[in-house]
């Protein structure tokens, strides 16, 4: 007995090293190598970031890295999940956010030891928001900024969550919450981990939606005037909403239904209540604090239900696309206040986002949400005013001591005995409210406006402009002059848009590519996507209209079979961003207004214009522009495309003789944008190719605008 007990202990000890020696082997099998640390991810990248949201956080501790798709590779070779933080400076929450994380020295030490950090600015990666949306739709959420993504090594969606973060909020509490379980399952199998996100990420694109289906003549007409209908049947003329219209500024809803109250395609009594419901809804809007009374500039969106309180976020995107569809809103109805709103937003980004270069800024520089200090008492606007000034400005304010502010706007009461400005009425109304000579009216309002500007500025100081322009918002600058010249008929507007133009060309021009910001951006992240091709071929074709000049058609044509070439999945589906500069692996599409017009429905339009100037655009836009939208979508979310099948259906040609004269060069160049095509032609005489097939002429050029039948002021 004596030798059996240590036999029993020799054979137990080497059953249990051969055992630890297997499960040895077997981790170390499921560990691979060693993690490589490339050395991008030692130190924060952002001081070389984009404008906005990146280069706010230039001196972050978090090590955060560019969106770009070599962020797959470190994040392989360094064996950790990809974590992105995905916003934008204009939404309120994704600045404190990021400040929140920056003063969490733990949730800083996990980011930099436990993941490889991202940070992503919607306005630069476009694609990202798209992805939000449809990831946010899966979870049943609502899409919401900022947005967390863990993406394995592999490109794969792991997890995300949309939040709504406010000051006071414990992010590391939401950060926890959406990454906590997907970590501890990446360390303890980081195979198993791959391996479900990969299976995940092939159902995800079995269920991504197809190309929209081309659609003959007859279909796509049926489908504008039941489109038509049912925008119209949402609006609300007691409460002044358009339903699914959210908190956006609804530009889109106001140029649709202002262009079918012109359009012969649209049944008479059909364009007739369109007419009535697009004068009194842009009443509602633009006489409201939507429209700044003291800068001119325009908001974007708005919290709660009701106009009375923008959100305070103004980018130059918004006042261009603002003034672009304005224009053509006062070309249809014939009020002086869409005209108006657009000229005061203009002058807006002129003063706020104009740089030294000639080139436009979307933002100044990055500052977090402070809405209160907006709002006004009663009592802090007589004491910046004088009293007749004070009268004014409280009768054209509504201006009251319990606050403005509708209850469906403050339902919390959260801004009790604050005020919103907003032109609620018109001088002349104000006027009379408070009492006072109309004749002086003007001459109050001006300068109470700048005492009140001076005030507003001492409790919200003007942040620093950006360092440098941006592709985006000058091409869309572009088109804003060239449609004030349209209105107005200046020449210092159409010198304006030319200028921008030769100089955003000459910047934002890559070989035949766009980058949408200029170096020291790094190229592997200034790609311009497929939304900043659409505004240039947009503003390119705006210029050969108003100048006559082929080289900017042409130009607008090279683009297209850039976007036609570059911008396409194996199936042949347009897709936002060129697999070269961005990490997602979904084909995605911006097919819907999510966030603005949507690159699906711009480059509908854009494929019209082509057409109509004479210059097929290649196939593949061709056929996007003969396609429709899903079947039984919200016609509010495409007001782009309807507005793309009704100016490529009722577009009227004028025909100029091969040389012109001066005269009728500048009666051609301001007809109105939307729905006249203007071009060189091979006939002696002008030629007005209307949309129903027959032709007229225009014996002077006085008398272009009326031959051509075309919207008229």
């Amino acid at each position: 007995m004596s030798n059996v007990a240590p036999l029993a202990c020799l054979v137990a000890l080497t059953v249990a090293t051969t055992s630890c020696r297997e499960n040895d082997a077997s981790a170390a099998a499921k560990a691979g190598p060693p993690p490589v640390i490339a050395p991008e991810m030692q130190a924060n990248q952002m001081t070389t970031g984009p404008q906005g949201l990146a280069a706010a956080r230039k001196n972050s501790p978090v090590h955060w890295q560019h969106w770009e798709p070599a962020v797959l590779k470190r994040a392989t070779d360094a064996r950790r999940l990809v974590f992105a933080f995905v916003g934008s400076a204009q939404y309120p929450g994704c600045l404190e956010a990021l400040e929140a994380i920056d003063r969490d020295p733990e949730l800083v030490s996990r980011l930099n030891a436990d993941f490889l950090p991202v940070l992503v600015d919607i306005e630069v990666a476009r694609e990202t928001g798209i992805v939000a949306g449809l990831l946010s739709e899966e979870i049943r959420m609502p899409v919401s900024f900022p947005f967390l993504l863990v993406l394995s090594p592999e490109g794969n969606e792991v997890t995300w969550r949309p939040i709504a973060y406010s000051p006071g909020s414990d992010f590391k509490k939401l950060f926890d919450g959406a990454t906590d379980v997907i970590a501890k399952m990446w360390t303890e199998d980081p195979q198993y981990n791959l391996r479900n996100s990969r299976a995940d990420h092939e159902q995800r694109l079995k269920r991504i939606v197809f190309p929209d289906t081309v659609a003959d003549v007859a279909t796509r007409d049926a489908f504008l005037i039941s489109a038509t209908r049912q925008l119209m049947s949402q609006y609300d003329p007691d409460i002044g909403t358009l339903s699914g219209t959210g908190g956006l500024f609804p530009l889109g809803s106001l140029q649709c239904l202002a262009s079918s109250s012109n359009d012969p395609a649209i049944p008479a009594d059909l364009a007739g209540r369109c007419r009535e419901a697009v004068t009194a809804f842009s009443k509602h809007v633009l006489y409201s604090p939507m429209v700044d009374p003291l800068d001119g500039g325009v908001y974007s969106s708005r919290r709660g239900n009701a106009w009375d309180l923008p959100m305070p976020q103004r980018t130059c995107m918004t006042q261009a696309r603002a003034a672009r569809a304005l224009v053509s809103l006062h070309a249809s109805i014939g009020e002086a206040r869409p005209l108006e709103v657009a000229l005061g937003a203009v002058k807006y980004a002129e003063e706020q986002f104009a740089m030294p270069d000639g080139l436009f800024s979307n933002q100044r520089q990055p500052t977090p949400t402070v809405l209160r200090d907006g709002l006004w008492t009663r009592e802090q606007i007589d004491a910046a005013l004088s009293p007749q000034e004070a009268a004014l400005w409280k009768a054209l304010c509504g201006v009251q001591d319990l606050g403005n502010l509708a209850s469906e706007a403050d339902p919390q009461r959260e801004f009790f005995r604050l005020n919103s400005l907003g032109m609620r009425v018109s001088l002349t109304e104000a006027a009379a409210k408070a009492k006072l000579d109309a004749a002086q009216a003007p001459g109050l309002f001006e300068s109470g406006r700048k005492k009140l500007l001076a005030a507003r500025l001492t409790r919200l100081p003007q942040p620093p402009p950006a360092a440098a322009g941006a592709a985006s918002p000058s091409f869309r600058m572009v088109s804003a002059y060239a449609a004030l010249f349209t209105a107005t008929g200046e020449v210092a507007w159409r010198d304006k848009a030319l200028a921008l133009a030769q100089r955003a060309c000459e910047t934002f021009s890559k070989d035949n590519l766009l980058v949408e910001q200029a170096p020291p951006v790094p190229a592997s992240v200034a790609d311009a996507r497929a939304f900043t091709y659409a505004l240039a071929i947009q503003a390119a074709l705006d210029l050969a209209e108003i100048t006559l000049d082929d080289t900017w058609r042409l130009w607008a044509g090279d683009l297209a079979t850039v976007v036609a070439e570059q911008f396409r999945s194996d199936d042949g589906r347009l897709i936002e961003a060129r697999p070269a500069s961005t990490p997602i692996k979904l084909p995605i599409a911006d097919r819907i207004m999510l966030f603005d017009d949507s690159t699906a429905g711009l480059m509908r339009m854009n494929a019209a214009r082509l057409e109509a100037l004479g210059q097929p655009p290649p196939p593949e836009m061709a056929k996007l522009a003969r396609s429709l939208p899903p079947a039984g979508i919200q016609p509010v979310v495409v007001t782009d495309s309807i507005l793309a099948i009704s100016f490529g259906r009722s577009r009227a040609i004028v025909e100029l003789p091969a040389d012109p004269s001066p005269e009728w060069r500048e009666a051609a160049a301001k007809l109105p944008l939307d729905r006249i095509a203007r071009r060189i032609g091979k006939e002696s005489a002008v030629k007005i190719r209307r949309p129903d097939g027959t032709t007229a002429t225009a014996a002077t050029p006085a008398e272009l605008a009326a031959a051509v039948g075309g919207p008229k002021p």
